[in-house]
């Protein structure tokens, strides 16, 4: 505006000096009115503009310059020509003819800082594009760049621009002016929220275990997720926008997930339990021997939980999962049971096993028997468990099962039986056992029998009077022992002996035995006629008939050698192959084997279970692994058991109270036997077999069956680590625990490798009205390594 009312006084002022004729003004200054000129006093002009002025009074021949290189100006008469060349200012001075001048301040741009309306800061999602930003002030010649073009794009029109996010990222775009302003804008390339994750501040999760999984979002891609403790917790991604932890021990970490810009979410893991271990089970625990207590509850802590018992004897526990146990009694006394967490957090339980009531039976302090009578009363009170002794056995024996106390008369007279508890408590019965006759003297082994050299038969003794006792009228061919009322005959040599069975007054039963002879057997072996051995194992076998001395030669040493001792001899397989076996006599008769030696063998020949003991009237069942078949099971006591065999298993029917043992043989000739003991019958809850012994290299689950008590019924195991338990019906199947095996490594207080110990678990079972039954699951180290090594894995 003042521009304009200048120009528009300088043209009135000439249209005047033209009216008078150019008088007035100085000399020489044909106007009368002063220099001046259209142009303000003070202009902007932007880089490489051009403003045109006029200019008027003073004397013609008017001339201009510029102070700084900032601006160029041009005269053409009473033109004035100003050109914006570079950035500053610039003061333009206009002259005369007669020295008169004027000044025009020059600024080269706005004469305003150069702004932007953009934020400092920006955040857009890939693919999205900003609205459109101003810019102003500077030079109003403007440029618009990107620090990161693969992460974010400039859109830019003269004094407008957008920017629009290609890829995350990170960019700093930059605004100049040519004047050299600088105006930047920070721009992020992501969600366009905030980084994010689903999981909870604090995830909570058990040993072993894996948490739900969480999902990552927001912030700018790619997301990384990092535990700060992987010995507590490690995290895995599932997808690339997901990850899921697993804890590893108790304790604490913290899981960071980042993304690209550094962007963190941190997330507490406890592995455990916020929760301190706790259980149900009240500080003192007292139980009767042979029964459970309630089911208690572990939670808290950090798991797994252990629960042990400081004395197997007296108390055992048993675990149907991780969270839960009971206690069984097993004899009187005290102990304590630990529950401890995977970070050694304990709580000690007290447990007492026993009644405070002094020891008692219903038997009355004189019984009167018949002999071979028996009668069956109770005992209780005291520090079970009980045990009963008899001052003469000859007259009167007794046992005791649980609280059943169970007297026999043997023969006439008189005798006094100490029933005992577990600690001091004690009570005397005496005992008369009438005049009654007793059953003859007489044994299973009939009159005359042959037996092979080197097989020890048994057989049972019964009647007469005991003790037993027996002898041989010729020891360098057959010995005898008696054990209780069993009778063991050993062949040693080849020939005839007689072994006398006597009683206590006496009584003798003889029988006749002939160890095989060439005159009564023929020359034979017991190896079968075709053998087949794993390179670098042996076998041994009996030789018998015939007249000795033998001899036995391999058609090929270099598949396998024979050492003859005697009335046996051992084959040793060296490589794989065939060859013949041939046997002889002093006399010339022969007889051979086939011999097959293989660089692998089948598995062992094994029985499973092994060792077992149940109740008169029980069924016990038995399966067959490994060996090579056909197998050939035989019973040395017929009496107390009847078995029953189907291809690969067998069924032990138990008639009578005793023990038996069953010989399984293969095809190979290689045995294997069980000790199988019936104890006599009772109503009261209990599992069968109560006892049994399996081998550790064995991974098969194997069944037990409940008998007596009230069904549901649950059932337990004392480690969880070695054994796994469930139920159906009254079935209860043992599997493999959480090791995955049943190889046990034992050692003695030194550490020294004790091959062939066992480990001892307790199988308990509770019915409906928590009666509790006990069972002994022995597994047997019978690694065949060689020297200190144990080959099960341990």
């Amino acid at each position: 505006m003042t521009k304009l009312i200048r120009a528009f006084i300088a043209m009135s002022l000439l249209a005047l000096v033209s009216a008078c004729g150019g008088g007035g003004g100085s000399a020489g200054n044909t106007s009368g009115v002063p220099l001046f000129t259209t142009a303000a006093e003070k202009i902007t002009i932007a880089p490489g503009e051009v403003q045109v002025y006029n200019i008027g009074g003073g004397v013609p021949g008017y001339v201009a310059t510029s102070s700084t290189g900032a601006a160029s100006v041009k005269v053409d008469g009473k033109v004035l020509t100003i050109t914006a060349t570079g950035a500053g200012t610039a003061t333009i001075t206009v002259n005369d003819a007669a020295g008169a001048k004027v000044t025009i301040a020059a600024t080269i741009g706005t004469g305003v800082d150069l702004f932007t309306s953009a934020p400092e800061k920006l955040t857009l999602g890939v693919g999205q594009t900003s609205t459109s930003f101003t810019i102003g002030g500077g030079s109003r010649i403007y440029t618009v760049s990107s620090g990161n073009r693969q992460s974010v794009l400039v859109n830019h029109t003269g004094s407008q621009f957008s920017l629009t996010g290609l890829a995350a990222g990170i960019s700093t775009v930059t605004i100049t002016d040519s004047l050299g302003g600088i105006k930047k804008v920070e721009v992020t390339v992501g969600s366009g929220v905030d980084l994010f994750t689903t999981a909870p501040s604090t995830v909570v999760i058990g040993v072993g275990s894996t948490s739900a999984t969480y999902q990552i979002g927001g912030g700018s891609e790619v997301y990384a997720v990092a535990s700060s403790d992987r010995n507590v917790a490690t995290v895995f991604q599932t997808t690339a926008r997901s990850f899921a932890v697993v804890g590893q021990t108790g304790g604490r970490a913290v899981v960071s997930v980042t993304d690209t810009l550094g962007k963190v979410v941190k997330i507490d893991i406890v592995v455990g339990s916020l929760v301190d271990l706790y259980t149900t089970a009240p500080s003192l625990v007292t139980v009767a021997v042979g029964s459970a207590s309630a089911v208690y509850s572990i939670g808290g802590g950090t798991q797994i939980y252990a629960v042990t018992s400081s004395d197997k004897r007296i108390a055992t526990v048993g675990q149907a999962s991780m969270n839960e146990f009971i206690i069984t009694g097993q004899a009187g006394g005290k102990a304590v049971v630990t529950v401890k967490d995977t970070n050694g957090k304990e709580i000690k339980i007290d447990v007492v096993v026993g009644t405070v009531d002094a020891l008692y039976s219903t038997a009355a302090a004189e019984v009167t028997l018949e002999v071979g009578g028996a009668n069956s009363y109770k005992v209780g009170g005291g520090t079970t468990v009980y045990s009963v002794g008899s001052s003469n056995a000859s007259v009167a024996l007794a046992t005791i099962v649980g609280n059943d106390l169970i007297i026999t008369g043997v023969s006439i007279g008189k005798a006094t039986l100490i029933v005992r508890d577990s600690t001091t408590g004690n009570l005397s019965i005496n005992v008369t056992v009438g005049s009654g006759t007793p059953l003859p003297l007489f044994t299973s082994a009939a009159s005359d029998i042959v037996i092979a050299p080197s097989t020890s038969p048994t057989f049972s003794i019964g009647g007469g009077r005991p003790p037993y006792k027996a002898s041989s009228t010729n020891s360098s061919v057959v010995t005898a022992s008696v054990s209780s009322s069993v009778l063991t005959v050993t062949g040693l040599a080849v020939g005839n002996a007689k072994v006398n069975v006597y009683d206590s007054v006496g009584t003798l039963v003889p029988i006749n035995i002939t160890v095989g002879t060439g005159t009564v057997i023929p020359l034979f072996t017991t190896a079968p006629g075709s053998v087949t051995l794993v390179s670098a194992s042996t076998a041994t076998y009996a030789i018998g008939g015939g007249t000795p001395p033998y001899s036995v030669n391999s058609s090929n040493l270099g598949v396998a050698t024979v050492v003859v001792n005697g009335l046996s001899y051992t084959v040793t397989g060296k490589t794989a192959g065939t060859a013949d076996l041939l046997i002889r006599d002093s006399l010339g008769a022969s007889t051979s084997v086939a011999l097959t030696v293989s660089s692998t063998g089948a598995l062992p020949l094994n029985l499973l279970p092994g060792d077992s003991t149940g109740s008169v009237g029980d069924t016990l069942n038995f399966r067959i692994s490994g060996g090579s078949g056909p197998f050939v099971i035989t019973n040395n006591n017929p009496s107390i058991a009847t078995l029953e065999q189907t291809g690969e298993t067998f069924t032990a029917k138990l008639l009578n109270v005793g023990s038996t043992t069953v010989v399984v043989t293969d095809s190979q000739g290689v045995s294997k036997q069980v000790a199988i003991s019936a104890t006599p019958n009772v109503s009261i809850l209990r599992i069968s077999p109560s006892a049994l012994e399996i081998g550790e290299d064995s991974t098969a689950s194997f069944n037990m069956e409940v008998k007596g008590g009230t069904a549901p019924y649950r059932a337990f195991t004392g480690d969880l680590v070695m054994s796994s338990v469930s139920i159906n019906g009254s079935i209860v199947t043992v599997g493999l625990g959480n090791r995955g095996s049943r190889c046990i490594h034992p050692v003695d207080d030194s550490g020294t490798y004790k091959r062939g110990e066992i480990y001892e678990i307790a199988i308990t079972v509770l019915d409906k009205f928590g009666s509790a039954a006990t069972a002994k699951l022995q597994i047997r180290d019978n690694s065949r390594g060689i020297g200190p090594v144990d080959s099960c894995g341990n």
